[in-house]
């Protein structure tokens, strides 16, 4: 006789909040401040400072607060089984200036614990997911070209290559 076992696990891509805890920032101390293009201000930052950097990235969510010629973007957690596995952020639109300097309209990260798992592959679909509900038709990434598994998931989304810049990013563009 065969048993076969299917695993289900919850996948939940919550937007974050001014509540977010030690959860989401342990996780975050697992992704290096500037990894394969994707800023990470909270690694190394004590937790006092992080609860007013959610409240930074809330308010930069609804247009509030932000510097001078920043676009409003909305920070999410991939968050499996309920365990903050990695950081996804999507701007609301995109701007010329960030396309020449070679920044997208989306980023993310995955916790170094959890990767080589397929969770990049889901943070990326349901990214895509948020960009559609913000009204774009198509979406610009640059991500490293070294950065082989990034470039697997985008190319695996539709992702057409339109060229590199200084042999160090490549330019995609995928339509949703």
């Amino acid at each position: 006789m065969k048993i076969i076992y299917k695993i289900c696990m919850v996948i939940e891509l919550l937007q974050l909040s001014v509540n977010n805890g030690y959860d989401e920032y342990n996780m975050l101390q697992n992704i290096e401040k500037s990894e394969n293009g994707f800023t990470n201000e909270v690694k190394g930052m004590p937790f006092d400072e992080y609860k007013q950097w959610l409240k930074k990235e809330d308010d930069y969510s609804k247009s509030q607060n932000l510097p001078d010629n920043w676009i409003p973007q909305t920070t999410f957690f991939l968050n499996i089984d309920g365990i903050p596995v990695g950081i996804g952020r999507v701007r609301h639109y995109s701007s010329e200036y960030l396309e020449q300097n070679g920044v997208g309209n989306l980023g993310y990260g995955i916790a170094k614990p959890y990767r080589g798992k397929g969770y990049g592959n889901i943070l990326f679909e349901n990214l895509l997911i948020k960009c559609k509900l913000l009204g774009y038709k198509r979406i610009k990434l640059f991500p490293y070209i070294n950065n082989i598994s990034t470039n697997k998931i985008m190319l695996k989304h539709g992702a057409k290559l339109l060229g590199t810049i200084n042999d160090e990013k490549h330019i995609y563009e995928i339509e949703i």
